[in-house]
């Protein structure tokens, strides 16, 4: 004989209550989130004092391959470099944080995560050897193109 309890709702934990409410709020508000994080990144980029970016040394690099005799006076080719990188940095940003909103209202679900926690994982390890590598490729290159 079956029991009553299989029709009844599960109750939540507290960290499936926390992650719902994170996932919530996040759904309410990632358009803000992405906006504010997009403009600080791009802001940061139009600031080359201040300028920040996963792939800083394959900007540097980018901006002494395209700032040859041929290019000189060419806006478009000489900003491409930083276009380029700050366009990364944003779609990796955007993409985290919508995993992240992704996974949290899984847990607050109570489902599974392993399979919707694999791919966000995946891109993270394959962003960090693309990092380390650049790193180690365009070390000593400086903004002087030496």
């Amino acid at each position: 004989m079956a029991s009553n309890n299989q029709f009844q709702p599960k109750q939540r934990t507290p960290s499936q209550n926390l992650a719902k409410t994170f996932a919530k709020l996040g759904q309410k508000y990632q358009y803000h989130i992405y906006a504010v994080g997009t403009t600080m990144i791009v802001s940061g980029q139009a600031i080359p004092a201040h300028a920040f970016g996963l792939f800083d040394p394959t900007q540097i690099a980018l901006t002494c391959m395209f700032s040859g005799a041929a290019v000189q006076g060419n806006a478009l080719m000489n900003a491409l470099p930083a276009v380029i990188n700050a366009a990364i940095t944003v779609m990796l940003f955007v993409y985290f944080v919508a995993s992240s909103f992704k996974v949290a209202n899984a847990i607050g679900d109570g489902q599974e995560i392993t399979q919707v926690i694999q791919q966000p994982v995946g891109i993270f390890f394959t962003t960090l050897v693309l990092f380390i590598a650049q790193q180690i490729l365009f070390a000593n290159i400086t903004a002087a193109c030496t």
